[in-house]
């Protein structure tokens, strides 16, 4: 059952049960120092009217209805805090925020994290002028180790200052309960029509493309690009369908990505600052559970006539019913799509929890060691295939022997087999493993009787000349069996084995190992 409350969110929270929720987003009040409003009018013609508009025809504005939210923390709080605190506090923010921070924010943020399963995520949405005083807060309530991302939400509406940069983005920001344990799934978020489907082929057309988070993309094409921390998305604009008159309203697609990376179907999604209740939307749309709180009555009045028609919502401390009278958007929404109500916030299946929530850890620790490749020229090799990777390899070594006066010529009878002179070789490629050695592998006893080892870090390239029998002599048995007729050999570029170093090292000195053979 979803749940809508009308109240303090303090109070709500500190009566909810510990570890019972997979999902928390907040966009509380940015401590701007102003009220927020929304005020909603419509124009008429009138021969009295106070603006002049098309055609010089004269109109009249009427005003329908006002929302509005104090956003103002500042009342003055020496002597309610200890001195040492009020102290700090004056070294590390502008007076302004003690109270935001210190009485506000802090004892709902310890509650949220109290809240939060242990695979939990919490999505903070706030702008410039605090997201660096809370993440100092955040840190110390969630541990710095569980923070995983800021999120630069860009928008192309707003303020055109001319006295300094217009500000056009906020600032969200990603932690987790505990680090070894999350759920993160960017593939389950909403797609985009491909522009050339005809070029993917049916398959792709049909699942579409993750969206690409960057507003260059037109001028620089979209290869290689995907997701990333900064969200270009619009804002709910003073036109939209989707606007239902309240200050700040945020769009449904931005909650949309955050529910389906962070949870699974059936998961209960808490949002203490609910306002317009774009986060219920979004949980419905997306069958998922949700639980709204907002101390604000005009908040909860534009919820009640955003929710008409939908039946498995629970409303505490407040009656809808004088402000429902049909279908809502959001139901004749879901009717359309043919959306179930979601009714399921059971834990799934053990066995699978236990391995979604350690997959992200796993990937996260993987794309780590990956980011050694980032910068490096070759990257792209690491995507290849192992059968393109060796031909790759050996048409690098074949431009640089060629830059040296040596010629190579491709044996046909074999992938891998080159003559040099009238000695054969088998080339043999690596790129730099985990585990910071090279490992070449397949050596074959009855193969050539020279072998080139040729190995790629990312900004180093290295090169051994062996004679089989060396490298054989000096490998391990490549599968099990009685006639151990292939080899692979190990080597660390930065401590080779006395065995390899007379053989080369970088491609110079292997290039002089050729030519004295």
């Amino acid at each position: 059952m979803n749940k809508i409350y009308f109240g303090d969110n303090l109070d709500v929270l500190r009566s909810m049960d510990d570890e019972s929720i997979d999902l928390i987003y907040i966009d509380p009040p940015f401590n701007t120092g102003k009220t927020q409003r929304n005020t909603k009018i419509k124009t008429i013609q009138d021969e009295n009217g106070d603006r002049v508009g098309f055609q010089g025809n004269k109109y009249k504005t009427i005003k329908l209805s006002s929302t509005s939210y104090d956003d103002t923390f500042n009342n003055g709080l020496h002597g309610e805090l200890p001195d040492e605190k009020y102290f700090a506090y004056q070294e590390i923010a502008p007076d302004g925020e003690i109270e935001y921070l210190e009485l506000f924010l802090k004892p709902r943020l310890i509650e949220a994290h109290r809240l939060l399963k242990e695979y939990g995520s919490l999505y903070f949405h706030i702008d410039y002028r605090e997201v660096h005083y809370v993440k100092i807060l955040l840190d110390s309530i969630f541990g710095r180790d569980n923070f995983l991302n800021e999120i630069i939400w860009a928008y192309d509406f707003g303020g055109r200052s001319r006295s300094k940069w217009p500000a056009k983005h906020d600032n969200i920001l990603l932690y987790v309960k505990n680090r070894d344990k999350y759920f993160f799934f960017p593939n389950n978020i909403d797609r985009i029509d491909y522009m050339a489907p005809g070029l993917v082929g049916p398959q792709k057309t049909k699942n579409g493309k993750l969206p690409t988070d960057t507003w260059w993309w037109t001028h620089v094409g979209t290869k290689g690009m995907n997701i990333t921390d900064t969200w270009w998305m619009s804002i709910v604009g003073t036109n939209s369908k989707e606007r239902v008159g309240y200050p700040t309203q945020k769009p449904v697609y931005l909650l949309d990505r955050i529910i389906n990376a962070s949870t699974l179907k059936g998961a209960i999604v808490l949002d203490f600052f609910a306002g317009s209740g774009t986060t219920g939307v979004s949980c419905l749309k997306n069958e998922r559970n949700f639980i709204l709180i907002d101390k604000n009555r005009a908040a909860l009045e534009v919820m009640a006539k955003r929710f008409s028609g939908i039946d498995n919502i629970e409303w505490i401390n407040f009656t809808p019913n004088e402000y429902q009278d049909s279908d809502g958007e959001v139901v004749k929404f879901l009717k359309e799509q043919d959306i179930p109500s979601a009714d399921n916030s059971s834990d799934p299946d053990p066995e699978f929890l236990f391995l979604a929530t350690r997959a992200s850890e796993l990937q996260e620790t993987i794309e780590e060691k990956l980011d050694l490749w980032k910068n490096s020229p070759f990257e792209w090799i690491l995507q290849l295939p192992a059968r393109k990777k060796g031909k790759i390899s050996r048409l690098i070594l074949q431009k640089w022997f060629a830059s040296k006066g040596i010629e190579i010529v491709k044996r046909p009878d074999s992938s891998e087999t080159i003559i040099i002179g009238n000695k054969s070789f088998a080339i043999k490629f690596s790129t730099l493993w985990e585990s910071g050695n090279y490992s070449f592998q397949q050596i074959k006893k009855d193969g050539p009787e020279y072998i080139i080892c040729f190995g790629l870090s990312p900004f180093t390239a290295h090169c051994w000349v062996l004679k089989k029998e060396d490298a054989i002599s000096n490998g391990n048995p490549q599968h099990k069996g009685a006639d151990n007729s292939e080899y692979w050999i190990s080597i660390d570029p930065n401590n080779v084995p006395e065995w390899a170093k007379n053989f080369g090292g970088d491609l110079e000195k292997a290039t002089k190992v050729i030519n004295r053979l």
